[in-house]
């Protein structure tokens, strides 16, 4: 197992050197230049922008921008914002809360009613109440969170003033528990719908090819109560799968906020990183882009792992070094 876990590291390690590499190479290849979106009183005097140039490396050939940044990336220093001069890991440090929280709220969201309806669905195949979430999951996959997040800003904003977070009114959690949740409900029940979707649909899919199996039928027929059918074999059955795709939403709600934080004007990751493409800041969107795919990927190895780890058949084949 500890074999097959620094395995996936490192395969993850790799994808996200490639990744940052070349989000770089893009960025720096792009039109246009960063010294033109600074303050106009030093976009527009040469001798002020060959200054910032000098102290920001932005005059030296690409490579050796490349090789400062991941000198500087080993001693863990994401540098200086081009635009203000503030500190790259400050300014995620201060952004990173909202979105993990956000995230995380939705994740609740999601996986708390999705495994509920996809359990009923299972047990109440062709049924009203199957044709219910099925109807549900499948308006709720596809709606666009954008347009949803829109609605719920207009019509909620309007009859709950209280429910809809102010431009930038985030309230951290350690400050005002409730307040925090509070300013974050909306938006995590809008980024979490989709997820609650595919929750419901994947369980719902996996538990009815185990409801339909011979190992159920035999604990029925010896008499087992229906509520430990399924909690002992088909839930457990099914657990390697469902963990894996919750586990990848979870991924996806924590670093896919993008959409909603600009709608609702949070500050976090998500406005961060438009802000930083905007204004051509490289630094801070290299930054902010290595702190979504570390996240991501961090919770990819987990669910790898985990994965494993639940599956019988998967611990075999690791153990006989079929990685």
């Amino acid at each position: 197992m500890i074999r097959f876990a620094l395995h996936r590291a490192a395969s993850l390690l790799v994808t996200l050197v490639v990744a940052v590499s070349g989000l770089f190479l893009v960025l720096h290849a792009s039109p246009g230049s960063p010294l033109t979106n600074l303050a106009p009183s030093v976009a527009a005097d040469p001798e002020a922008r060959a200054a910032v140039a000098r102290e920001t490396g932005l005059d030296r050939s690409m490579a050796e921008q490349y090789g400062d940044f991941w000198a500087s990336l080993l001693h863990l220093d994401l540098g200086t914002s081009l635009y203000d001069g503030s500190s790259v890991s400050e300014a995620i440090a201060s952004a990173a809360p909202v979105s993990f929280q956000l995230g995380l709220m939705a994740a609740a969201v999601a996986i708390g009613p999705g495994v509920v309806a996809g359990v009923v669905a299972a047990r109440r195949r062709g049924r009203p109440a199957d044709a219910a979430v099925r109807v549900l999951s499948v308006v709720a996959i596809s709606v666009p969170s954008y347009w949803l997040a829109v609605l719920c800003l207009v019509l909620v904003g309007e009859r709950w003033p209280d429910l809809v977070p102010a431009a930038g009114g985030y309230t951290p959690f350690g400050t005002d528990p409730v307040a925090s949740v509070r300013s974050l409900l909306l938006p995590a029940v809008v980024l979490g719908l989709g997820g609650f979707a595919m929750v419901a649909r994947s369980l719902r899919s996996s538990l009815v090819g185990v409801l339909d199996g011979d190992d159920v039928h035999f604990a029925r027929a010896m008499g087992m109560p229906e509520h430990q059918v399924l909690g002992r074999i088909a839930l457990r059955a099914v657990a390697p799968s469902t963990v894996t795709v919750v586990g990848l939403l979870v991924g996806g709600l924590v670093s896919g906020t993008l959409l909603v934080e600009s709608v609702f004007a949070l500050p976090g990751l998500g406005q961060l990183m438009v802000t930083a493409f905007v204004r051509g800041d490289h630094p801070l969107a290299l930054g902010t882009a290595l702190v979504t795919a570390v996240v991501f990927l961090g919770l990819n190895l987990v669910v790898d792992v985990a994965g494993v780890a639940l599956d019988p058949r998967a611990r075999r084949r690791v153990a006989a070094g079929r990685t």
